[in-house]
C-alpha cells in the first residue's frame, strides 16, 4: 500500500510501501495521533513523542517528528493507498522546529529536618512527591514557600504532642523536608539553602517546653544514652 513518508530530520519527503493491514503503532514505535485530514479522504498521523524538528503542512499548526499520509479507513485494521499526489505535498511542505518542554529531573538534593532525632541532613530524593511523602512518614499536608524558592513541606499527621524547630520568624512541627522549586516549569528543584546555614540558625524545641536549643545542643542530647 502506498503511503508518504514526511520526515523533518532529513527533511525529506518520500513515497513508501507499507502493508495494507500495517499497525501505523508499528511505524512510529507508539500509537500516533491523527493531525489532519484531507478532502480526499487520506490522513496524516504523526508520534507524540517530544521532538525539535517539525514541518508546516498547508496552513497547519507546526508538527513535531515525523508524519505519514495513509488512505481513508475501508475496513477494520485496512487502508487504502493514499490519494494524495508526492509533489503537491512536496509544495506543501515547509520545514520549521519546535521549542520542547523542559524535562523535569530525575533526581533533587533535599533537605530533611526532625527535630525528635536532632537531625538536619542533605539527601538525594527521586523529584516526586510520593519520595518526599516518604522521607516525611506520610501523606504531605502543607508547604511553606521560604526565601531562595525553596518549599518546606510536612506530614499531613504527627503525633500529638512533638517536637518541632524553627527558623526565623517560622516555627514548623514535625518531620519536614526541604526542596527547591522551579517556578518557570513548577518542576522540583535542588535546594538553595545549605546544611550549614541551618544548622547555625534552627532552634528545635521539646514537647511541652518553652525553651528553644541550638542544633548542637539538640544533636548533644540525642546523642545522650537514654535514662536508667
Amino acid at each position: 500500500m502506498k503511503a508518504i513518508l514526511i520526515d523533518p530530520s532529513k527533511k525529506s519527503v518520500a513515497r513508501i510501501d507499507i502493508s495494507q493491514d500495517a499497525r501505523l503503532s508499528d511505524y512510529f514505535g507508539e500509537k500516533p495521533r491523527l493531525t489532519m485530514r484531507f478532502p480526499n479522504g487520506d490522513d496524516l498521523f504523526a508520534g507524540v513523542q517530544e521532538r525539535a524538528e517539525a514541518f508546516i503542512i498547508g496552513g497547519s499548526r507546526p508538527i513535531a517528528g515525523s508524519g505519514l499520509i495513509v488512505g481513508r479507513r475501508i475496513g477494520p485494521g485496512e487502508r487504502r493507498p493514499a490519494l494524495v499526489r508526492l509533489d503537491d505535498v512536496v509544495t506543501m511542505v515547509r520545514w520549521t522546529t519546535v521549542d520542547l518542554p523542559p524535562k523535569p529531573p530525575l533526581t533533587v538534593r533535599a533537605i530533611v529536618v526532625d527535630p525528635e532525632q536532632g537531625l538536619i541532613e542533605e539527601v538525594m530524593i527521586v523529584a516526586n512527591r510520593l519520595a518526599l511523602a516518604g522521607l516525611l512518614g506520610g501523606e504531605i499536608g502543607s508547604y511553606v514557600r521560604v526565601p531562595g524558592n525553596d518549599h518546606v513541606l510536612s506530614s499531613a499527621t504527627g503525633p500529638e504532642t512533638s517536637w518541632c524547630w524553627r527558623k526565623d520568624d517560622l516555627t514548623f512541627g514535625f518531620r519536614s523536608v526541604i526542596v527547591g522549586h522551579d517556578s518557570e516549569t513548577g518542576y522540583f528543584a535542588d535546594v538553595v539553602t545549605s546544611v550549614e546555614n541551618l544548622r547555625t540558625s534552627v532552634e528545635f524545641r521539646a514537647p511541652n517546653e518553652s525553651c528553644w536549643m541550638s542544633y548542637a545542643d539538640r544533636k548533644a542530647q540525642a546523642n545522650l544514652p537514654p535514662a536508667a
